[in-house]
Formats: C-alpha cells, structure tokens, sequence
C-alpha cells in the first residue's frame, strides 16, 4: 500500500510500524463504531459524548509516554497510544449498551436475514469505496506537495475528521426518523423532519466551520512549532472551513437518502463526484485547491440529492411530491367552496 501511495522510502518502515498498530485493532474501531450509531439512534448523545471524550484524554496521554517521555516509540507509539484509546472506548460503549439491555446477542444469522444485510451493505461497501478512493488521492496529492506541506495537511485533516463529528448525529436522525414515516407514506411528518433537521445541519455547518476556521488561523501553534507549517494551515483554513460546512451538509442530507434507501443514486452520485474530484485534485498544485476538491465534491453530493428530492425522484421524493400534490388539491377544494359560498350569499 505504501509503495502504491509513493510514500518517501524513508517514511516507510515508521508508517508500517503505526499502520500495524491500528490494524490490529480495527476489530474494536469497528465495535465502536456500531455501538455509538446504535447509542444515538435511542438519542443518548450524551453517554458517547463522555466516553469520547475520556478517550480522547487517554489518547493525549498515551502520545505523552509513547512518544515523547519516557519510551520515545514515535510513530509506534502514536499508534499504541490510538490503539489503546479506542478499546478503552470500545469497552465502556459495549458496557454501556449492556446496561441498557440493548447490546445484540451473538449468534449466526439465518439465511433470510443475511440476504437484507447484503442487500443494504453491497451498496454501501460500493459507496464507501468511493469515498476512500477520494480521500486516498487526497493524500497522494498533498504528497506532492513537499514536506512542509504534508505536515500542514496532515494537521488539517485531522482537524477536518474532528469537525465532521458533529454532522454525525444529524445523519443518524434522517436515519433515525424518517424510515418509518417513508413506509407509512407520511409526508406531513416526513417533511417537517427534514425542515427541523436541514435547519439544524445549516447552523451546525456555519457554526462549526467558524470554529474551526478560528482554531486553524490562532492555534496554530497548539499542533506545530515550525513557522513554515504554520503559515501553511493558517493559508488553508479558509478552504478547509469551507470544506467542513460542506461536509456536514452533506453528511445530513446523506442521512436521509440513506434512509429512503436510495442506493443506485448514491452509489451513481458518488462515483461522478469521484471522477470529478480526481480531475480537480490532478490539477492541484497547493493545500487550499485539495481541500477545495473535496469541498466541491460533497457540495455537488448536496445540490444533486436536494435537487432528486425536490423533483419527486426516489422514494422520499415521492412521497414528498404526493404530499404537496394532496395539499394543492385541498387548498384548491377549499378556494373553490369559498368562492361557490360567497357567490352564493351575493
């Protein structure tokens, strides 16, 4: 993977060293995962947000011996650090959900269920390539870069990640909400969801870019002492910004094409928006035009699934467009007896 990446040879053997760590516990970044959508979905945002943050402590502290005092692993023990935070999140997630009573039973799964499991996840394995590959090129991008301007990047993509956190729980709530209320044809109901939470994601994209176009222009020095470094992320904060409001709406309007199960118009949107980013990022030549690319992708991501909705496609859309077809035909029948009315009494 390093070797197809064009990694600097000298970088190598210290990447493997933190890619060994991490992948030895992908199982449990997996169980976390799985655990935190399962805690949102019964709204508890607080129970995450705690261990999260726990985590987080552990993890700065696990940097602090790993890497600097006193065992000095480097990149290892970045990783070791990672690694031990996220099982001892996983830990307390599954603990948690066993206290709720709602942590699954494990057993094998018959057959009829692994046919709904693969009908869902084969498009959204399909879909996630998609994105990996965007973020991979990303890299290979910035890599071009020069060294200086890895470092920034690795700085704002880190920033970048965090950011995109808090768009999480908007999607879970398109996810959350509006499934049942698609099935029972509800469009009242479906479209005052969707108002409350792409009302929410405008606030929570305006907000929570601003924050981040502040930490990234006057904490600089909180990540790097390198002057040249700083002066690199202070230059591509404004489009990082930008690329964070963008993701978070579009990690809220995904929320409900997901849930409407809309997966050949993700899957068809994703792989466009891929070829697109691919050609904006070959033509890159600093940071601000990379996190520009993606920016630019997941904005496309947000007009497209807005405009299919809007234009009564899929089945939201549908459902949607029955809904104001109803209303127009009773506020018509309502005109027309009012008029009939008044006729009649002149």
């Amino acid at each position: 993977m390093l070797v197809l990446l064009n990694a600097d040879p000298s970088l190598r053997p210290q990447a493997a060293r933190y890619i060994y760590w991490r992948g030895s516990i992908a199982w449990a970044a997996l169980a976390q995962n799985i655990s935190l959508s399962i805690m949102l979905a019964t709204r508890d945002a607080i129970s995450p947000l705690k261990i999260i943050g726990l985590a987080a402590i552990v993890n700065v502290i696990g940097d602090s011996l790993l890497c600097v005092y006193p065992l000095r692993w480097g990149c290892a023990g970045a990783g070791a650090a990672t690694a031990f935070a996220t099982l001892f999140s996983s830990f307390f997630m599954i603990q948690n959900l066993a206290k709720q009573k709602l942590l699954p039973k494990i057993s094998m799964p018959k057959l009829r269920e692994l046919k709904e499991l693969f009908d869902y996840v084969g498009p959204l394995f399909a879909i996630t390539i998609t994105r990996l590959i965007g973020f991979t090129s990303m890299q290979r991008a910035a890599m071009r870069c020069g060294v200086q301007s890895l470092a920034a990047y690795q700085i704002c993509v880190n920033c970048l990640i965090f950011f995109l956190l808090f768009g999480e729980p908007l999607s879970q709530l398109h996810q959350t909400k509006l499934p049942t209320l698609i099935d029972r044809k509800d469009g009242s109901s479906t479209l005052a969801t969707m108002k409350s939470v792409l009302t929410l994601g405008c606030y929570a994209a305006l907000g929570v870019s601003a924050t981040a176009l502040s930490v990234l222009t006057f904490g600089t020095a909180f990540f790097t002492s390198d002057p040249e470094v700083q002066g690199i992320i202070v230059k591509t904060a404004p489009a990082v910004a930008a690329a964070i409001g963008a993701a978070i709406m579009g990690t809220t309007i995904d929320g409900a094409m997901l849930a409407s199960r809309d997966f050949s118009f993700i899957l068809a949107l994703g792989v466009v928006t891929c070829i697109m980013q691919l050609f904006v990022l070959s033509q890159c030549k600093g940071l601000t035009g990379i996190f520009l690319s993606f920016g630019l992708r997941l904005g496309m991501y947000t007009l497209s699934a807005l405009g299919r909705i809007g234009l009564g496609q899929g089945a939201l859309g549908k459902v949607l467009k029955q809904f104001m077809f109803e209303k127009r035909n009773f506020n018509n029948t309502i005109a027309s007896v009012s008029t009939a009315s008044l006729q009649n009494n002149s």
